[in-house]
């Protein structure tokens, strides 16, 4: 078992200990090492491990199993590393005090949701950049904003946080949050009138320290929420992270920071604009080569003035919206199977195999042959119901044409 000094004191920076057990690892220059006491809290609880050194060596991973917590190192001499070496630890204490803030302030917002709601934490997750809650209910915009406002005049109260190894009479008698079910020693954080629950993780003393309490977002997730914060430290490096972006966007467009929405708003509505525009401007170009192919054609119609026969299309705007509005424009024109193919990737060079998306249709008829014959040749993908096939094919466009131009006429 080894001693964890977080427990004793989570400010504490810096510890003597001896190693226990030295053992390989996947990593060239790395290994894992166990020591007899140990500062660097491991992962566990759904938050990340303490970063630092072990005798100057870079400490990239602290895992427990078991009550034994490994270190894992990087060290040039591993013969060094033996059994019985007394070492000296060093975390990385403003990581480790960023993470005390965000945990604890994981306890004031839970503590506060199983009050009012009686809903659990049942799932969390805490690294550098990365902080989420999972409650197993659900709650509304407006009850999320209640308790961050809660858990923020809680911070501001500068509430007590202790935290002990609980006597199986305390543990019988008070009501505390856990996640999950406990095996042996049971260590209580208790947050002055706002929570009491199971946990390992180093605290903060007082609510104070947390500096302030964050929502930066929330989705339904399994039923309930999850709900996406920051706290202390990390609010405020997220802070100056938003408003550098929005400074940086008033710049771009020249407007006021406060008239950003509005600004964005109507970027958005003329870049609508613009999409139509060429939406429209190229169905104009598809429907004009779409006439001048009917316009070529000399087979007999049909009595509804369509083409007694099948019809190809070769667009030149690589624009996949395009197959529908030229598959449904052709089968105004043609009564048998119309095949409408776009580019997707040409080649430098004109006689080079270039990518083709394709659509083939015919309206209660069976275009399976179609697509059998592209891939008998080209090694097309794709596929779909009888009557609809769709995929993308590499070949010259001369070749697929001479290709399709047999279907149509219904020569193999």
């Amino acid at each position: 078992m080894t001693e964890k000094l977080y427990d004793k004191d989570a400010y504490a920076t810096e510890f003597d200990a001896a190693v226990t057990a030295v053992s390989a690892c996947d990593e060239q220059d790395g290994m894992w090492v166990t020591l007899s006491a140990t500062l660097f809290f491991p992962e566990e609880g759904g938050q990340s491990p303490d970063r630092g050194t072990i005798d100057g060596c870079e400490v990239t991973d602290v895992q427990i199993t078991g009550g034994e917590i490994r270190h894992r190192i990087r060290a040039e001499r591993k013969e060094d590393w033996t059994v019985g070496r007394c070492v000296h630890g060093c975390i990385d204490r403003e990581f480790r005090y960023r993470n005390m803030q965000m945990h604890t302030g994981e306890h004031i917002f839970s503590g506060l949701v199983y009050a009012r709601y009686g809903y659990h934490n049942v799932g969390f997750h805490l690294s550098e950049r990365t902080a989420t809650m999972d409650y197993d209910g659900k709650l509304t915009e407006d009850q999320l904003r209640e308790l961050e406002t809660a858990a923020n005049r809680a911070i501001v109260e500068n509430r007590a946080v202790t935290a002990w190894y609980a006597s199986a009479e305390e543990l019988a008698t008070r009501e505390y949050r856990s996640k999950k079910a406990i095996d042996g020693a049971v260590r209580l954080v208790e947050i002055d009138g706002i929570d009491l629950c199971a946990c390992c993780a180093p605290h903060v003393r007082a609510t104070g320290e947390v500096g302030c309490f964050k929502l930066i977002g929330w989705e339904n997730y399994k039923g309930g929420v999850r709900v996406s914060y920051r706290c202390g430290f990390r609010a405020m490096e997220d802070y100056g992270e938003r408003l550098a972006l929005l400074t940086n966007l008033s710049r771009q467009l020249s407007v006021k920071t406060e008239d950003l929405a509005d600004a964005v708003s109507k970027l958005m509505e003329e870049r609508k604009d613009a999409i139509y525009a060429v939406i429209e401007k190229d169905r104009r170009i598809a429907l004009s080569e779409i006439t001048a192919t009917v316009g070529r054609d000399a087979r007999p119609r049909t009595e509804d003035g369509r083409i007694n026969g099948a019809g190809v299309l070769f667009l030149a705007q690589a624009d996949a919206s395009l197959l529908r509005y030229s598959i449904d424009e052709m089968k105004r024109r043609y009564a048998g199977v119309v095949c409408a193919l776009l580019p997707v990737e040409m080649p430098e060079i004109a006689e080079g195999a270039g990518v083709w998306r394709f659509v083939i249709e015919q309206d209660g008829g069976d275009v399976t042959q179609w697509i059998a014959k592209l891939r008998e040749r080209f090694g097309a993908k794709g596929g779909g119901p009888a009557n609809s096939v769709q995929g993308s094919v590499r070949a010259q466009r001369r070749a697929l044409a001479l290709v399709l131009a047999e279907l149509c006429e219904g020569r193999e």
